[in-house]
């Protein structure tokens, strides 16, 4: 009797992982019942997450999605993998924001078997528990571990801070010290992303409607997220209010931005509720 052939044993690898998931999936499927518009919609949305990386990009990329979720990793040693992925990262998240989806996730590094039917190791732990338990927010956070990576398997003409400065594009730091993706600062949006300057009132518009509609969330947790999203928000178009005159070279453009509601009544009454909630919950 012939001898079962011998497979190769599955072993891990040193990669890049990101977690991926849409905020509030429940009521977006739940909106798709009542409008046949909105499942198509969100079926074109499911297919921009899927399609994260520009294909043949990277060899050692690895894609897998389910339902509102999504796993994309590469092997730390492929030239600029970190760079290549927050880029198309950053991308996927604009341009869902801008069509009314809001994305939360993680970015890390560590051991992964990652091929067409598993996912499995301590990276994928940590970035699934980074994305349920750290994130919290609307944002994608980026381990610190990721820019180290970088950093060492950079482009050949760049050094390391260079490559990371060039990373860092893409990011900010939040209060509780994370880096994340930003997706509401001109220079992250239109100057880092190349996204069209004149386009980005308009964004930045689509964005306030988003928070205003989630500032009035009857769940307390839900409006704490919106309350963070406006901070970052409001954050945004400061450059733009208020400018003196002689410094203003596109009057419209900063027109149309410190046109933009502040939401200010909205936000006291979502922060009175989530301060209620707080100290129930603490009762």
């Amino acid at each position: 009797m012939a001898k079962p052939a011998k497979t190769k044993a599955p072993a891990y690898e040193q990669r890049l992982i990101l977690f991926l998931d849409f905020l509030a999936f429940k009521e977006v499927v739940a909106e798709t019942e009542r409008d046949a518009t909105a499942l198509e919609r969100l079926v074109a949305a499911l297919d921009e997450v899927g399609q994260t990386v520009e294909p043949g990009l990277s060899k050692s990329e690895r894609v897998t999605q389910f339902s509102d979720s999504l796993v994309l990793s590469y092997k730390v040693e492929e030239t600029s993998a970190v760079f290549w992925m927050i880029d198309a990262i950053a991308r996927t998240v604009v341009l869902l924001a801008d069509r009314g989806y809001l994305l939360r996730g993680a970015v890390t590094v560590g051991k992964l078997l990652h091929d067409k039917r598993h996912i499995v190791g301590p990276a994928m732990v940590k970035a699934y528990e980074l994305e349920s338990r750290t994130a919290c927010f609307p944002r994608v956070i980026v381990d610190r571990e990721v820019l180290r990576m970088a950093r060492t398997y950079r482009q050949p003409q760049h050094s390391g801070p260079q490559e990371e400065r060039y990373v860092r594009s893409f990011l900010d730091e939040d209060k509780d010290g994370w880096l994340f993706i930003d997706y509401l600062s001109w220079d992250k949006v239109v100057e880092a992303m190349g996204c069209e300057h004149d386009a980005y009132p308009d964004y930045l518009g689509r964005m306030a409607r988003l928070i205003r509609k989630g500032l009035k969330h009857a769940d307390p947790r839900v409006a704490r997220k919106y309350l963070w999203l406006r901070k970052r928000f409001l954050k945004a178009m400061k450059p733009y209010r208020d400018l003196p005159a002689n410094k203003v070279n596109d009057p419209d453009f900063c027109a149309a931005i410190d046109a933009l509601p502040r939401m200010r009544k909205r936000a006291r009454k979502a922060r009175k509720r989530v301060k209620a909630f707080d100290a129930k919950a603490a009762a």
